[in-house]
């Protein structure tokens, strides 16, 4: 057995090959943000209009899981190479999750719902409801900075977004259809404020029938998000049967599906797609890398 004995001191910050972060505040949030973005990987060649851009809610969870996903897939010749945005706040994770609910909610909770987040440590005295603000923000504020600084095509552009960030994606998507090529959409939380999101969703069909946008859409959730998985531990004061009645009640499974059908259902102008995947014996927090890795299949294809 080595006798090299482990020197704390000697370590060193933990660094990303080809990314990079820094920060920026909006003029139009008032936040500041820790943007992170990582290059194209596996790339022979520089598409001559620019490599596509992912833009990646909730940075600070996923933004490492998704640069993995598409450096992997990228070395295997599996999707094109595209540029990774991954947007975050860069403080710990209880400030990201209070933050979030500003920035990703495009309309406030109902009285039930807020006293049940008034409750968690995570959510107790949050903002609500800027979701279009956060929007803004974003294609006048980022978008320009990214175009100037990276060589990006924005008309190959897509948006992750996954549960709070999911039901952002579809309040793009509904209102703003022409932003985004592509919208991945994992876990939408689409029956927040009694699934006021759906209000919106006539917007979208009027714009295709119009032959006005031509989006393509991945909508994707786990089996266990709407069924109790055996294997999860709950908290304290907490029976399977309530855990299986609030899954339940969330229908967040039923709602991806319902509204995927609706989408598939319709008829859009060339270049329209729609589909719907619901990943077996995934729970809602464990679906994130299998949504992300079929999510860039999706939108990168060769």
């Amino acid at each position: 057995m080595s006798d090299t004995i482990f020197n704390a001191a000697a370590c060193s910050p933990l660094v990303r090959p080809n990314a990079e972060q820094w920060d920026i505040t909006s003029e139009i949030t008032g936040r500041t943000y820790r943007i992170y973005v990582a290059a194209p990987a596996g790339a022979e060649e520089q598409p001559p209009g620019g490599y596509p851009v992912i833009y990646l809610n909730d940075g600070d969870f996923d933004f490492h899981t998704a640069a993995d996903a598409l450096v992997m897939q990228g070395i295997g010749r599996e999707i094109r190479p595209a540029y990774l945005v991954g947007i975050g706040y860069g403080k710990d994770w209880q400030t990201a999750s209070r933050t979030r609910c500003a920035d990703l909610l495009p309309t406030q909770p109902d009285a039930a719902t807020l006293a049940g987040l008034e409750a968690s440590p995570l959510t107790k005295g949050a903002t609500y409801g800027e979701a279009e603000a956060f929007h803004q923000f974003l294609i006048k504020e980022l978008r320009p900075l990214i175009a100037a600084s990276y060589p990006v095509d924005h008309g190959e552009t897509v948006l992750w977004g996954h549960s709070f960030g999911g039901l952002f994606a579809l309040h793009v998507l509904f209102n703003h259809p022409e932003t985004y090529r592509t919208y991945l959409v994992n876990s939408p939380s689409i029956n927040w404020s009694g699934g006021a999101i759906l209000q919106n969703e006539a917007k979208l069909t009027a714009a295709m029938l119009q032959d006005q946008v031509a989006p393509r859409v991945l909508l994707t959730a786990g089996e266990y998000e709407e069924r109790l998985a055996g294997h999860v531990k709950l908290h304290p004061g907490v029976t399977r049967e309530q855990m299986q009645e609030m899954l339940t009640a969330f229908g967040m499974v039923t709602n991806v599906v319902a509204l995927g059908d609706r989408l598939k259902a319709l008829e859009g102008p060339p270049g329209y797609e729609a589909e719907t995947i619901i990943f077996g014996e995934e729970t809602h927090l464990s679906v994130i890398p299998a949504a992300i890795s079929r999510g860039l299949r999706f939108a990168l294809p060769l």
